[in-house]
């Protein structure tokens, strides 16, 4: 049986127990995460028998019309479940959904890419990072080699702990931001700082910069410290800096840290191919990250069509 519950209804311990118990538990699924990540908005949940399997479910209104989104930072969502599902079990917490919703996009996870229950995917690459680190280094692509190459001769110093989540939150603003494709409103830059802020206190967050040899931040990453895995999560780099390739030098920086450990580095999906480029570059394992639209009926998928969504 699934069941339907209101935020208000949810036990947290129970829940954060489904969801440490699961095939892939992750921090970003957690009742007080998943409060911060959905920020003015809310999440209500479907429940299986008794916390067995459960899903969140972040909702938004427009007018008296409710229907699901998925929150900007959140890598991964979908069931939490501590036995794989069947597509036939899967289905039922999505008509579930349907049923009460007049729209659902929804972002899944790894384990429901198998079962093949999806309208679109992400993509995204995971490195593990046992192999010590020249290892690691012989598998990244050429053009990737170069470009570290290119900013060691720059002489760029990469800093670790150092940088503030405000200033790399800013790099982003200031550049890659005011992209079309950058849908971030101010409450999104919020909710990141709230979220980078209490996964600090947990000492889940690693923060990562380079700078160049004149002081100046020419980019900043953080990192989620996720179980074994580690999640870059979230970047800004100033573009008017960048003969030193930050970016590259930052990530290279940090598998040099973190080789010949059990951890995995996962790059976060992606669906911007130049994105997808330089993570793959590094020699990960590509995987699909499952997204799945639902609507009520055929009505409303009609209406909504017409409107554009």
């Amino acid at each position: 049986m699934i069941r339907y519950l209101s935020h208000s209804e949810i036990d947290p311990a129970k829940w954060n127990r489904a969801v440490h118990n699961s095939v892939l538990p992750t921090v970003f699924a957690e009742f007080d995460m998943l409060d911060l990540l959905t920020g003015p908005d809310t999440w209500d949940a479907l429940v299986m028998q008794h916390y067995e399997a459960v899903m969140p479910i972040p909702y938004r209104k427009k007018g008296m019309l409710k229907y699901v989104y998925t929150p900007f930072f959140l890598p991964q969502m979908g069931i939490f479940s501590a036995h794989e599902l069947s597509a036939k079990e899967i289905d039922r917490f999505l008509e579930e959904v349907s049923r009460r919703y007049i729209l659902a996009d929804i972002l899944l996870n790894e384990m429901m890419e198998r079962q093949k229950i999806y309208n679109d995917y992400f993509v995204s690459y995971l490195l593990e990072l046992k192999r010590p680190y020249n290892e690691l280094y012989r598998q990244f692509h050429e053009n990737t080699r170069r470009n570290i190459k290119a900013g060691e001769k720059k002489q760029c110093q990469v800093t670790v702990g150092e940088e503030r989540v405000k200033e790399i939150i800013r790099l982003f603003r200031n550049n890659r931001g005011h992209s079309e494709s950058v849908h971030y409103r101010e409450e999104d830059y919020k909710i990141l700082e709230q979220v980078s802020n209490a996964l600090s206190k947990r000492n889940l967050l690693e923060i990562y910069g380079v700078r160049t040899p004149n002081g100046e931040l020419a980019a900043g990453a953080l990192f989620v410290k996720d179980g074994n895995r580690r999640w870059f999560w979230f970047s800004g780099r100033d573009n008017a800096l960048s003969d030193c390739k930050p970016v590259f030098t930052l990530i290279d920086h940090y598998i040099r840290d973190h080789a010949g450990t059990d951890l995995s580095l996962d790059f976060n999906g992606s669906k911007n191919e130049n994105v997808a480029r330089l993570y793959r570059g590094f020699g990960g394992v590509i995987y699909s990250i499952p997204f799945v639209r639902r609507y009520k009926n055929l009505f409303w998928k009609m209406a909504l069509r017409l409107t554009g969504k």
